[in-house]
């Protein structure tokens, strides 16, 4: 009950500031489209809770990873654990689960079934030009891993005139990045090219050393009179030394150093897709997209050391994980003008074959300075896991909107999706080969009702995500998993002025077989079903134009995650609040524009308390951090600087604790950036 007079509480601020709020119009949703339904729409026609990054946001924020992009979105959390490795909260606690969809201009970027918690370092951030956030589940949509939310990465698109750019940053913490842009428009489409090359040396945190490429190739074509289309090419070279979590005494004692001395990841990922679009006349279009993905990721893992008996020495393993996926796309669109009404229907088949290997390895601690220093292969055979797995996922779906009047819009959607996993174990010993076959229909209701100024939506969703192909077979204790369903129930508004702006949701999401990450005696993470869990909370933003010059934005969330009759390695954890799941988490910024060419923003990030274990007998305390941005164009460049937790706060990103063993290594500590100082300078060189 306390719980929902907090949201009651908030819900009249927000309407009461609406009351007292002046005027103008520096936000016409009207004029905002998105893909919330796999085509252009009208915000305001969206039954779902959605948050948009502007272009005008991204280009002033001037981000150094996405996590400073998403972090601006009420009830979005992306923590960093280290060089664009990260996690994620979107309507559920902080975790590395596959519960989220990335999208790139509409299109998975990785196959459903091989979720990674760190697929956004297969993005190049420099490409980015907008980004559409989808709240709650989209399954009736998108399919699997569509629950949490949608994140859809908006690709720069071809520029009007020629355009040539180069730009560079670099920090006080060994951080450097140049990057250099060309786009040129043509009779029949253009051509662009975007790419980066990113790299940092003896950073603040010890061992924490990176380096990534990144390439994005464009080429709009138009031919004869109906025929449209592009073709992308993304292509990301990653490597990355893993500075993984640290313990109470390493987190006590606030050194800004790793436990490891040899864990690393590094990723090789390319994406072609074929875009072919044929209008058959006014209401009538048909779009084929065609895509490809060539993905390699070796790694020695944080994640997987493991202790023994012996306090010096520890397990672990070194693996590589590749697929190649074969996507087909193709939906059709009519526009019913008789019916006042839209119908998509359409078609998904993602063909991906999957490798994967990994050797065993015997790790020595230096117990005198808490670190990991050294690995060998055993004398034995070493080999721990081999084994391929096909996976084809195909699916149908149908989206029907229609106006019910001029104010009153009804969306329908249902998606069917058939997963099978064809596993061959390569190895005489651990999983049997097999095939797993899992399906599901995914349905989604909304409404939605806009005047003028204010509208709002309602909204029924329900989500599938079947067991990803690492939480079954990557382990030698293979755990038996149950497919994730889940249904959400959810309630929006938006009210706006010319000055002011302010929009909320509230959401009750269940889950049924929810898969959670439990930590074991040895200190591995391994997957379980839990009974069911309960996911509710308010999201809101206002945004308001003080003046000319200054301009404020809040978003915010309140959420609570419970486990519904739930038992964790024999514990009964019923009612208790989920492991890393804060109740409230806010963005606060003051942008500040006094002239054209100068521009300057002040940011707060709070985030409340949380239990670090499912026991809830040990709070993480949250943190605050404050950024400060500002920048200056000139005729042909422009510079800019940020202090990235300018008070110098020391926090941990994510913490969690082991309920069930005793001493220092049961707790697990990501630590927060420090103090990082960045300067940075774009040259047009043809604007």
């Amino acid at each position: 009950m306390y719980f929902f007079r907090k949201i009651f509480a908030v819900i009249l601020i927000l309407w009461s500031t609406c009351v007292f709020g002046q005027d103008t119009s520096y936000t016409n949703l009207s004029t905002i489209v998105v893909s919330a339904n796999k085509l252009s729409e009208k915000r305001i026609e969206s039954p779902v809770a959605i948050s948009i990054l502007s272009p005008k946001i991204i280009n002033e924020a001037k981000a150094q990873r996405i996590d400073y992009l998403l972090n601006k979105v009420s009830g979005v959390y992306m923590p960093t654990i280290g060089n664009e490795q990260h996690m994620m909260a979107i309507r559920q606690p902080i975790s590395l689960k596959g519960l989220y969809l990335f999208l790139e201009d509409g299109m998975p970027i990785r196959t459903s079934g091989l979720y990674s918690s760190n697929a956004l370092i297969e993005i190049n951030a420099s490409n980015i030009h907008s980004i559409e956030i989808l709240k709650g589940p989209a399954s009736a949509l998108y399919g699997s891993e569509a629950i949490g939310g949608v994140v859809n990465f908006l690709s720069t698109p071809i520029p009007s005139k020629k355009v040539l750019t180069f730009s560079s940053q670099i920090n006080n913490g060994g951080f450097k990045r140049v990057e250099a842009f060309y786009g040129t428009p043509t009779r029949s489409g253009g051509w662009l090219i975007n790419s980066s090359f990113t790299d940092q040396k003896n950073g603040l945190i010890d061992y924490s050393d990176y380096s990534k490429k990144a390439i994005s190739l464009r080429r709009d074509f138009k031919f004869k009179t109906k025929w449209t289309g592009y073709q992308t090419l993304n292509y990301i070279d990653y490597y990355t030394q893993m500075v993984g979590f640290v313990d109470s005494i390493y987190f006590a004692e606030k050194k800004l150093s790793s436990q490891q001395s040899f864990t690393f990841r590094q990723i090789n990922a390319l994406r072609f897709r074929q875009n072919l679009a044929y209008s058959w006349n006014t209401n009538s279009i048909t779009t084929l997209n065609l895509m490809y993905r060539n993905n390699t990721m070796d790694q020695n893992p944080t994640y997987a050391i493991a202790s023994t008996s012996n306090p010096t020495k520890f397990k672990g393993q070194v693996n590589s994980n590749h697929f190649d996926a074969y996507v087909l796309d193709l939906q059709h669109q009519w526009n019913l003008k008789v019916l006042k009404s839209k119908l998509i229907v359409g078609g998904y088949w993602d063909r991906t074959k999957q490798n994967l290997i990994a050797n065993y390895i015997d790790i020595l601690k230096d117990t005198a300075i808490g670190k990991y220093t050294k690995f060998s292969y055993p004398a034995k055979d070493s080999l721990v896991t081999s084994y391929a797995t096909q996976i084809n996922n195909k699916a149908i779906y149908i989206n029907f909107i229609t106006n019910l009047s001029k104010s009153l819009h009804w969306n329908m959607a249902l998606r069917y999706d058939d997963f099978e996993y064809q596993f061959s174990n390569r190895l005489k010993y651990g999983t049997p080969s097999s095939n797993n076959h899992f399906t599901n229909w995914a349905p989604k209701l909304g409404l939605t009702y806009n005047q003028k100024i204010w509208g709002g939506y309602l909204n029924y969703s329900k989500g599938f995500v079947p067991p990803q192909i690492t939480e079954i077979y990557n382990t030698v204790r293979v755990p038996y998993l149950l497919p994730q369903l889940f249904s959400n129930m959810e309630i929006g508004a938006w009210y706006q002025l010319p000055k002011f702006y302010t929009e909320f949701s509230i959401y009750q999401l269940n889950g049924k077989n929810e898969i959670i990450s439990v930590r074991q005696s040895d200190g591995v993470n391994l997957n379980q079903n839990s009974g069911s869990t309960q996911h509710i909370g308010i999201e809101y933003q206002i945004k308001y134009k003080i003046n000319k010059q200054l301009e404020w934005h809040w978003n915010a969330s309140n959420a609570k995650h419970n486990y519904i009759l739930t038992q964790i390695k024999g514990v009964t954890v019923d009612g208790n609040q989920m492991t890393a799941s804060p109740a409230f988490f806010s963005n606060m910024t003051l942008y500040w524009k006094p002239s054209m060419p100068l521009n300057a923003s002040i940011e707060w990030q709070k985030q409340s308390s949380y239990y670090m274990d499912e026991t809830n007998t040990t709070k993480y305390p949250g943190f605050s951090v404050f950024n400060i941005r500002g920048g200056y164009t000139f005729k042909n460049s422009e510079i800019w600087i940020a202090i990235l937790n300018a008070g110098n706060a020391y926090y941990s990103t994510m913490a969690t604790k082991n309920f069930s063993i005793k001493g220092n290594a049961a707790y697990a500590y990501y630590l927060g950036d420090p103090r990082t100082v960045t300067i940075g300078w774009k040259w047009y060189l043809i604007k």
